[in-house]
């Protein structure tokens, strides 16, 4: 029976390295987001300073692990343009700019904003986001399985999830 391992995720400034040649690429500058599979789908990296730079993109179905000193890449051939990705760059979402923003129930009422966001380790896919109701207020879990989209400006979840105004706490109403 094999042990759960413990997820790592993936942020900027992370060192990215090639298994290949064991060359640090260089470190992670952007995670992307794939609002309608609710997924990781990739990031990008950076290499030098402004003049000099070098850069690529990365598929998350390329990566050979995720640690907590680096992201590895089983060799250079991963690498992909910056073209790519500005081919769908208008489908994606960069993972910073889901936080703060705002959580909405579909009816209308807000909840709060996004203070976490948790992923599934090997699916790269979203599991919860932790939601900041302000006012000193403990922060809720609410699962990927209540979003209902994730919108340019706000994240609408299911009026299924309600808030006990005495506890505090999320409860799922069926």
């Amino acid at each position: 029976m094999s042990q759960p391992v413990e997820t790592t995720p993936l942020v900027k400034g992370t060192a990215v390295v090639n298994l290949g040649d064991g060359a640090k690429l260089g470190t992670v500058d952007h995670v992307y987001f794939d609002p309608d599979t609710k997924r990781v789908v990739g990031f990008s990296f950076h290499q030098g300073s402004f003049f000099g730079k070098t850069s690529g993109v990365i598929d998350m179905a390329d990566v050979h692990g995720v640690g907590p000193d680096a992201v590895t890449i089983t060799d250079a051939s991963a690498i992909r343009s910056q073209l790519v990705l500005e081919a769908r760059e208008c489908e994606l979402i960069e993972l910073d700019d889901l936080l703060k923003r705002k959580v909405m129930t579909e009816s209308g009422r807000y909840v709060g904003e996004v203070a976490a966001i948790k992923f599934g380790e090997a699916s790269h896919g979203l599991t919860a986001i932790d939601v900041s109701p302000g006012n000193h207020e403990d922060n809720r879990s609410i699962s990927a399985e209540r979003i209902q989209q994730i919108g340019s400006d706000v994240i609408v979840i299911a009026d299924a999830v309600e808030r006990l105004p005495a506890a505090g706490r999320l409860v799922r109403v069926a």
